[in-house]
């Protein structure tokens, strides 16, 4: 739907078709007030996902707001190819699923809704995200486990070993964060900048991945543009062989996957 559609849908509780086919109906005063009071806030560039509270991903609603990052379509691809991935290798039934920095908690909550046998696991460095992911999973009444953890932290603790760790990490240089769109400012900077070159969080999770992988366990990383070469160049050089990278609807590299190099 276009911006002025979901603005009308929110503000009169109606589907699309609904709004057409009331298109003739007068606005009171006060959805009236409603609407200039949306407009109000986008104008200022503040994301229209805030300002209604919801975004949809993966054919589900989910809650939204600057507590986490919000969701974008193409990572709705990064999910769709962990999930063929998974097949193609055998992999079914009782799996264990890691969510490395889940903020809002969508690909979590995507993943327990689509594999309701699995175990699934989230984690997140900001707990302001976490409540936000814990609230996502009530409202889809699903079971995640989720975790305080910068990275892989936390499971140092604990003997786990996962069939599928996934993540959409922070991926923006530091140089690049004044020069994105105005309404990006609004979101998180934990969830956005990732050091110097936007590489950090992938040298990070893909030197330690290893060890919290199951035999033939697999690795799905969303990238940023341009990105894709050179995480996969950090693959090979801790020991993983990338099995696939997926363009997105604009033709841009945007997920790796990858699985360790067996000995």
């Amino acid at each position: 739907m276009t911006e002025a559609e979901l603005v009308l849908t929110h503000v009169l509780d109606c589907n699309r078709l609904s709004l057409y086919l009331q298109k003739d109906t007068f606005l009171k005063q006060d959805k009236l007030a409603q609407v200039c009071g949306i407009l109000k806030r986008r104008i200022i560039g503040e994301p229209l996902q805030y300002i209604l509270g919801t975004v949809e991903f993966m054919g589900y609603e989910f809650k939204v707001d600057r507590r986490a990052l919000i969701p974008r379509f193409e990572t709705e691809i990064l999910v769709s190819a962990a999930l063929e991935r998974l097949k193609l290798i055998g992999k079914a039934g009782e799996l264990k699923i890691l969510d490395l920095g889940t903020g809002s908690g969508c690909l979590a909550v995507c993943l327990a809704k689509l594999l309701p046998q699995a175990d699934i696991w989230a984690s997140d460095i900001s707990l302001p995200a976490l409540e936000l992911a814990k609230e996502n999973a009530d409202l889809h009444q699903v079971k995640v486990k989720f975790l305080y953890s910068d990275i892989f932290c936390a499971l140092q603790l604990v003997d786990q070993k996962f069939d599928l760790i996934i993540s959409n990490p922070p991926y923006i240089a530091q140089k690049e964060l004044s020069s994105l769109a105005k309404e990006i400012s609004f979101e998180p900077t934990l969830a956005l900048e990732a050091g110097s070159d936007g590489l950090d969080f992938y040298r990070r999770i893909i030197s330690q991945a290893n060890l919290y992988l199951s035999k033939n366990g697999l690795l799905a990383l969303e990238v940023g543009a341009d990105q894709a070469d050179q995480v996969s160049m950090i693959c090979n050089q801790q020991n993983f062989n990338v099995l696939d990278v997926i363009k997105d609807y604009n033709n841009i590299q945007r997920v790796v996957i990858a699985q360790p190099r067996k000995e």
